[in-house]
């Protein structure tokens, strides 16, 4: 009967043998030897192997984390709104631009030349514009200064401040010096003042077109009111002055910090001031507090705003802070920049002002009829947009000109 009830013993040729199981165990153990043995003198084909294994890897992680395409551009998704082909205005938008750049940003200076100032309409827009850029530093500034003085001779549109060094630690200085700048001529020969990273693509016929939109529904004059526009973010960061231009305790001190209120800032991509307001911060004696190291440089600004309100107020806490002073924290009655405060508006255009798509999340979008403003944009980029036919027409041929 089956099974049987007794042990057997295997015979020798049974292939279930113990023999047999030694014979494909001692074949199995003989190929990890020559695989061993080829791979030991051939360190590349251990590198190419382990190149193939990490390929395999990030193709089975990127198809398990793969995002949906990434959308750059929606003109095609709304019909070209009417204000943009409103009549042309009265009188042109007179506009003084400073673009905060690096000395050794030629190409995205040529860029920005070429894409974004060159042939702006006068009928639309009267620009005066300039770059702002530090004295160039490490081991080949030579070469650098060398290229920027030729580049100073040939377009004569470059403001040198020699004595900032050009760091990103003393943006902050170099924002001071373009304010400076801006006031520089009588408050009625300007309507507005604006600020601008060095990667920003700006429509400025269109820009002027949003403004007077955005304006007519506030009720605004920026010639009698202190007025900010731009894309904001919240802080509570302030500054009183305690460092004084040509300090002698060296470039990497800061004025002193404080903890107050909540308030809006202009976010990098640039900011549009109000002359009156202008006028109002270069009459601060002191001056508004400007040796504040990166990346505080567009807090700053915030900063100063809120203060002009604040600092009169008596009633409202202000505090040090523990990451900026070697001190308990304490209560600090700042000293207030005018006897009286002053309110400003703050218009914060999310839609016309935002970062390219993908550039950075919560603050970037796609490309629309509404965006005037684009920020972190490389100098090709600059280039592509302003040859796209459904914009290229707010630019005329040539430089600055109908």
């Amino acid at each position: 009967m089956y099974p049987p009830a007794v042990h057997y013993d295997r015979l020798s040729n049974d292939p279930e043998s113990d023999h047999n199981d030694d014979s494909f165990t001692l074949k199995i153990s003989e190929h990890r030897s020559r695989l061993r043995h080829y791979l030991r003198p051939n360190p590349l084909v251990r590198v190419l192997c382990i190149l193939v294994l990490a390929l395999l890897t990030w193709r089975i992680i990127s198809n398990l984390t793969r995002r949906p395409p990434l959308k750059v551009f929606a003109l095609d998704e709304e019909p070209r709104p009417s204000w943009l082909d409103d009549k042309t205005p009265d009188a042109p938008m007179r506009l003084r631009v400073a673009v905060i750049s690096r000395a050794s940003e030629f190409d995205t200076r040529a860029a920005l030349r070429e894409s974004v100032f060159e042939g702006v309409r006068q009928s639309e827009v009267e620009l005066d514009f300039r770059f702002f850029v530090g004295a160039p530093t490490g081991l080949f500034s030579w070469w650098t200064i060398s290229r920027l003085e030729s580049e100073i001779e040939e377009h004569g549109d470059i403001e040198y401040l020699r004595d900032i060094d050009d760091v990103k630690e003393r943006l902050s200085e170099k924002r001071f010096a373009a304010l400076g700048w801006g006031g520089s001529v009588r408050r009625t020969d300007y309507d507005w003042f604006m600020t601008m990273d060095s990667d920003t693509f700006v429509r400025f016929g269109a820009l002027s077109r949003r403004l007077g939109l955005l304006l007519k529904e506030r009720d605004v004059n920026p010639q009698t009111q202190s007025v900010l526009v731009g894309r904001m973010a919240a802080h509570r960061l302030f500054w009183e002055n305690r460092i004084p231009d040509g300090s002698t305790d060296g470039p990497w001190e800061e004025d002193l910090f404080l903890k107050g209120p909540w308030y809006d800032y202009p976010i990098g991509i640039g900011y549009m001031m109000s002359p009156f307001l202008v006028e109002t911060l270069l009459s601060l004696d002191p001056p508004p507090p400007h040796h504040i190291h990166y990346p505080n440089d567009d807090v700053m600004i915030g900063g100063w705003i809120a203060a002009l309100k604040h600092f009169p107020d008596t009633s409202i806490d202000f505090q040090t802070t523990p990451e900026h002073s070697p001190e308990p924290v304490h209560k600090v009655v700042p000293r207030p920049y005018l006897p009286h405060p002053i309110d400003t508006v703050v218009i914060d255009d999310k839609e016309g002002w935002h970062d390219y798509a993908g550039r950075k999340v919560g603050y970037d979008a796609p490309f629309s009829w509404s965006s005037v403003c684009l920020h972190h944009l490389h100098p090709k980029e600059m280039r592509m947009l302003r040859a796209m036919d459904a914009i290229q027409g707010e630019w005329a041929p040539g430089r600055n000109h109908d």
